[in-house]
């Protein structure tokens, strides 16, 4: 695999702070990713000219949607959950959004490559720990690393709501595959290349995800059928490779949570909970390691297709859509300003509607929806006239992953946008090179 270098490293540590939320200073909305987004923001300002960025399609959507949301706020007399932090996170990912493209447009292509491994190489070595904590439900060593632990049977690590990470991990198998389309997958280099991306989808399973699931079910093969009619010279061996990655970890998932491995895994997990107690939980006078609670495996799916837990969630959503638009009918044209505006039962404890339709017709109407659709459409069509299968599949899973959650307020959703936007203006993903790449 080729060096990713130390400015792609942390800019993608960076990236993966901004989902990291649970590691914020004490009940402030800031955390060392807040921070390091600042002091780059106010770089980027100073040395790469960020302002000439404004201009872009997608900042011309976050001056227009935000200004309509403060009009809506202005004028609405519903009031929403949240109000004030959801207010808060447009600006800062609008802020995000033009430090991500100052930066992002004047690298090299190598420069942007090394970045996409660098998304790809992060999570996996951040997610040792977080995994093992799923694996084991060990609390005592969650709690050691600051974990969250408020999701059981989940893997949470350091995001305040696992669909965080989950928007995270979503995009990052296809660019891979887009930065190593020309490498040579063969022999040893394909067995390390197959397990690499088994490991990243079983990670990804791990976060216990139907809306990831359904989106890497459909982007993936989508990927594939789009690449073997856009692209002159398709390598099938890395699509096979990455399909068959994909299809061995959910196997493998199911197997181990929901199927016969199950008691091998209590059993593996006492034995590492054991040796862990023994590290970072011995009594003061004792010649023996102390014992904790015996492991039970991750909870059992809530189906054999899917990989979450809860059987009534399309009930739940359903009911959360009908309020969203009960309250959406109020004020159709601007909504009611940023927030959260449905409910389950009590309609004075508001909550999104988990949904980016709904959500968006209930802070910024039907102006803002007509907005982000303008946007989403000029991306897509561009993908299709640049014959950018990567790119396209990422913007089809990102909404497939938003029918479910409500992600625009999250910067990676945007940064996401960026990327396939640049990636599509300059070729990244379709100039042919001249020689094949290592990996």
């Amino acid at each position: 695999m080729r060096k990713v270098n130390y400015i792609s490293i942390g800019a993608a540590l960076i990236v993966f702070a901004s989902v990291a939320t649970a590691l914020r200073f004490g009940k402030l909305p800031i955390g060392i990713g807040e921070l390091a987004v600042i002091l780059l923001f106010l770089w980027a300002l100073r040395y790469r000219q960020a302002l000439g960025y404004l201009t872009h399609p997608i900042m011309l959507f976050w001056i227009g949607f935000i200004t309509i949301a403060g009009v809506a706020a202005f004028f609405s007399p519903l009031t929403g959950a949240s109000t004030v932090h959801t207010a808060a996170a447009y600006v800062y990912t609008a802020c995000f959004s033009l430090m991500a493209l100052a930066c992002i447009d004047k690298a090299s292509q190598e420069e942007f490559n090394s970045f996409i491994r660098a998304l790809g190489i992060v999570p996996v070595v951040l997610l040792a720990i977080p995994f093992l904590c799923f694996l084991t439900d060990s609390y005592e060593l969650s709690e050691l690393f600051g974990i969250n632990t408020d999701y059981p049977s989940r893997l949470s690590a350091w995001s305040t709501n696992p669909n965080q990470l989950a928007v995270f991990l979503l995009p990052i198998p296809i660019w891979l595959m887009a930065v190593y389309r020309d490498s040579n997958w063969q022999g040893a280099r394909w067995l390390r290349n197959f397990l690499l991306l088994w490991a990243f989808f079983f990670l990804g399973i791990c976060v216990r995800s139907d809306a990831l699931l359904l989106a890497w079910c459909i982007g993936l093969p989508l990927l594939t059928f789009v690449a073997s009619l856009w692209l002159k010279r398709i390598n099938w061996k890395m699509f096979v490779t990455m399909l068959a990655a994909f299809v061995l970890a959910f196997g493998s998932f199911k197997y181990m949570i929901d199927g016969p491995g199950r008691e091998k895994l209590i059993a593996a997990e006492n034995a590492i909970i054991n040796t862990v107690s023994s590290i970072f939980t011995p009594t003061a006078g004792e010649t023996r390691p102390k014992k904790i609670h015996r492991a039970s495996a991750p909870g059992k799916s809530d189906s054999m297709i899917g990989v979450g837990f809860d059987q009534n969630k399309t009930g739940v959503r359903k009911t959360l859509w009908i309020h969203a638009s009960e309250a959406w009918l109020l004020s159709p044209i601007i909504g009611h300003g940023p927030g959260a505006f449905s409910y389950l039962e009590d309609p004075a404890k508001k909550e999104e509607a988990h949904n980016l339709g709904f959500d968006m017709l209930t802070q910024v109407g039907i102006a803002g929806v007509l907005l982000f659709a303008a946007l989403y459409l000029w991306l897509l069509v561009k993908a299709y006239q640049a014959r950018d299968p990567y790119s396209l599949a990422v913007l089809i899973v990102l909404m497939v992953f938003s029918a479910a959650h409500f992600m625009l307020r999250q910067p990676v959703f945007s940064l996401y946008m960026i990327i396939c936007a640049l990636a599509i203006k300059k070729g990244s993903f379709t100039v042919a090179r001249e020689k094949p790449q290592p990996i």
